[in-house]
C-alpha cells in the first residue's frame, strides 16, 4: 500500500496571495509600461520603432492575458485545495501538491518573462526617449 505524505494548507495558501498581489503588481505594471510605449509611438515615426512599438504592444497584451489566466488559475485550484483540505483535516494530498508545484513553475516562467521583458523595454527606452 502507497503511503500519501500530508501537508497542511497555511503552508500554501500564503504562497498563493503572494502570487496573486505579485500578478496584480505586474499588470499594474504592464499598465504603465503601455503609457510609456505610447508616448515613444507619439515621438518616432521611424519604421523601425513603429515595428518595435508593435512588438512590445503585442508583448504587453499577450503578457496581460498570461496574468489573468494565471490568477484564474490560482484561484480554481485555491478551490481544490480547500476541498482537498475538508476531506484530509486541513491537509494536502500528494496530487494536490504535485499541482501546487506545476502552478509554482508557471508562475516562476512568467514572471521571468515578464522581468526580462521589462528590461528588453527599458533599453529600448533610452534608445528612443
Amino acid at each position: 500500500m502507497a503511503t500519501q505524505t500530508l501537508y497542511h494548507i497555511s503552508h500554501i495558501t500564503s504562497e498563493y496571495a503572494d502570487w496573486l498581489r505579485a500578478i496584480s503588481f505586474y499588470k499594474e505594471e504592464i499598465s504603465i509600461l503601455k503609457n510609456r510605449l505610447a508616448e515613444v509611438s507619439l515621438k518616432n515615426s521611424k519604421p523601425e520603432v513603429k515595428a518595435d512599438v508593435e512588438h512590445y504592444q503585442n508583448q504587453f497584451i499577450l503578457q496581460n492575458d498570461n496574468l489573468d489566466v494565471l490568477a484564474h488559475d490560482v484561484h480554481e485550484h485555491e478551490k481544490h485545495m480547500s476541498a482537498d483540505a475538508d476531506r484530509l483535516a486541513q491537509h494536502l494530498s500528494n496530487h494536490t501538491l504535485a499541482e501546487h508545484d506545476n502552478m509554482r513553475d508557471r508562475y516562476q516562467v512568467l514572471e521571468r518573462i515578464i522581468t526580462d521583458l521589462r528590461h528588453d523595454f527599458n533599453k529600448f527606452l533610452c534608445r528612443y526617449m
